[in-house]
């Protein structure tokens, strides 16, 4: 394999670490689609729905 495509594959897999890990510390999220963000919307910003809550609890 060459190594601009072994390095592209590399970048991709980080990437996709990158992106769950964000999702999973978001914030808030949906409860129709379960579409989390950093955030705070009235509505989701993928399916408009107004069920958006906060993913932390206040202690």
């Amino acid at each position: 394999m060459g190594i601009f495509n072994e390095l592209g594959r590399q970048v991709e897999q980080f990437k996709q670490s990158v992106e769950k890990t964000a999702e999973e510390n978001a914030a808030y999220q949906c409860r129709e689609c379960d579409a989390r963000f950093h955030t705070h919307h009235d509505q989701c910003p993928e399916c408009g729905a107004e069920r958006v809550e906060s993913t932390t609890t206040e202690e």
